[in-house]
């Protein structure tokens, strides 16, 4: 847990500490840890909503430039996990090695083509 604090200000930044702190106390308890969840996407996205309004711009860009609301996309996976380890082969063991960043490159050759 204290790893996951002094890591705040590189990889997600303060709003993973409420993440963390659902992790931690709620480990093993998949409803709670979902529900958790939920709840602290929700506030997010009402705080994404609030500074679209107050700040006077499109909702698609609040939405999209404060998206840390779509955390939620994480709680089917949770509610997935039976607490045993997978299968273990060549390509579980290297399968996000490669997709990960063959989906960037993807990505980033599909914004060159239509951008450019």
């Amino acid at each position: 847990m204290i790893l996951g604090i002094f890591s705040l200000p590189f990889e997600g930044g303060l709003y993973l500490l409420p993440v963390l702190l659902i992790f931690y106390f709620a480990y093993h308890k998949l409803t709670v840890e979902s529900i958790g969840i939920f709840i602290w996407c929700f506030l997010i996205l009402i705080k994404a909503i609030h500074n679209a309004q107050v700040a006077n711009i499109s909702l698609y860009s609040s939405l999209t430039f404060d998206s840390e609301w779509m955390m939620i996309a994480v709680i089917p996976f949770i509610l997935l996990y039976n607490g045993k380890r997978g299968k273990k082969s060549l390509l579980t063991k290297y399968f996000f090695y490669i997709v990960y960043p063959a989906h960037l490159w993807i990505l980033m050759m599909l914004k060159y083509c239509l951008l450019d």
